[in-house]
Order: structure tokens, then sequence, then C-alpha cells
């Protein structure tokens, strides 16, 4: 279990990868709480305004392609190894995304289903991609 805990936590990471992941955990905060406000303003009717639609497609798009850069930023500083671990997980989760997802609209196509949110697939990658975090540290620590 402990080995399982230092995997999440990124034990054994230099102190640079720490605060390079700690500012793409940010991002990527940041712009999942982006999204879920965007979704509650839409459900009141809030975002029937044309410009505040366009304000909040905006913000949570700037946030998207910043937390894009730096996660860029921050695999181009990780050592090898590291590298790997992610690389191998985000192979995973974009794997597992396609599969699940054309396998959903076979049954989605013929009415077995109903239509997929993209919540739903979102959520299914950051899971996916976790465990293959865990796993790769794991297995290379």
């Amino acid at each position: 279990m402990k080995s399982i805990l230092d995997a999440i936590c990124a034990k054994g990471l230099p102190k640079r990868d720490l605060k390079n992941a700690n500012r793409v955990n940010l991002f990527a905060l940041l712009w999942a709480l982006t999204l879920m406000f965007s979704a509650y303003l839409g459900e009141t009717g809030v975002l029937d305004n044309t410009l505040l639609l366009i304000i909040a497609f905006a913000v949570h798009s700037m946030i998207g392609i910043a937390m894009l850069f730096t996660y860029k930023s921050f695999l181009t500083q990780l050592d090898e190894m590291e590298r790997k671990v992610q690389l191998d997980a985000l192979a995973l989760a974009v794997g597992v995304a396609i599969i699940s997802f054309s396998s959903y609209s076979i049954l989605e196509n013929t009415g077995t289903v109903p239509p997929l949110k993209s919540a739903y697939l979102i959520a299914l990658i950051a899971l996916t991609y976790m465990v293959g975090i865990i796993k790769g540290r794991l297995a290379y620590r």
C-alpha cells in the first residue's frame, strides 16, 4: 500500500519535476472548475446571454491551452524514465478512450444506450491516465 501511495505522490521525483507537476495540476484543476462552473451557468440560463457565453468559452479555452503548454513543458523537462511513464499512461488513456468510444457508438447507433456525454469520456481518459501513471511508477521505481 505504501508503494502505491508513493507512486500517487510522485515520491522520488526531483523538486523541479514536482514543481512542474504541481503547476500542471493547478491548471488542470482550474480547467475542470471552469468547466463545472460553465456547465452550472448554462443549466441556470445565465449563459443565454451571448456575451457571457463568449466569455465563459474564452476563459475555459485559454486555461485549457495554458494547461496544454504547461504539460508540454513538464514533459520536455522530465528525465527519460518519468517521461516514459507519462507517455505510456497517455497512450493507455488514448487507447482506452478510442476503443470505449467506438464500441459505445455501435450500441448508441442501435438505440441500445443513450447518447454518450462528453463528461463521461473526459472522466474515463483522466482515470485511465491516473491508473497508467501509478502502474508505470510502480513498474519502474
